[in-house]
């Protein structure tokens, strides 16, 4: 795929993902079929080669996953709720190194819990509270790539909050942008898990490639 295909085609996911987020209560949902999406970008997969494609599998995945990504969005919500409360009541008492620390300690607990759920509901059928511990236990399992990609979100978190000054014009593409960022190491670990001998195949390919240049 390339830039500028790549580029129109999160754009229009972006947009699919907005509109479906207006109800507020499908924001969940909304996001877990922006995941079933971006998980095949990855993956190169013709499906979602065309915009026709990637509103077929969109609105699939949207229809598949309502309960699921209400719970998800739910807990996202109380546990960013709850942070941005501590933080309130840290501020207000007086910040401090320790009180700091705790806080940073509490939104990477958030981010470690919820990191890898939206991919896993999009990609698989599991309990809720099966998803939550499968995403616990794929950041533990896959500490290195999963820390990486997390720096690499909280700069794009960053750069979105920003946005939000000058006419919300990050909204336009950074959302579709962040899910495809976290697909990329999610859909190689899936991929590891179901289909091992296909992993180590690319990781060869990859070492080959890399010795050849």
């Amino acid at each position: 795929m390339d830039l500028i295909k790549k580029f129109l085609s999160l754009l229009w996911l972006n947009i699919l993902w907005l509109v479906c987020c207006i109800p507020v209560i499908t924001a969940g949902a909304s996001t877990c079929a922006a995941f079933a999406v971006t998980l095949r970008f990855a993956d190169e997969d013709e499906e979602v080669s065309t915009f026709r494609g990637i509103a077929g599998r969109f609105f699939k995945a949207f229809r598949q996953d309502l309960l699921q990504g209400f719970l998800l969005e739910v807990v996202t919500l109380a546990g960013l709720a709850l942070g941005v409360f501590l933080s309130y009541l840290a501020w207000d008492s007086g910040l401090s190194l320790v009180k700091i620390a705790l806080l940073v300690v509490y939104f990477l607990v958030v981010f470690v819990v919820l990191f890898y759920a939206y991919p896993l509901v999009a990609r698989y059928t599991n309990s809720f509270v099966n998803t939550l511990r499968n995403s616990v236990a794929l950041f533990a399992q896959y500490p290195n790539k999963s820390i990486k990609t997390l720096g690499v979100v909280l700069v794009e978190l960053v750069v979105l909050a920003v946005s939000f000054k000058i006419y919300f014009t990050g909204l336009i593409i950074l959302p579709s942008v962040i899910f495809y960022t976290i697909s990329r190491p999610a859909k190689d670990i899936f991929v590891r898990m179901e289909n091992p001998a296909r992993a180590e195949s690319e990781e060869l390919s990859e070492e080959n490639t890399e010795e050849t240049d």
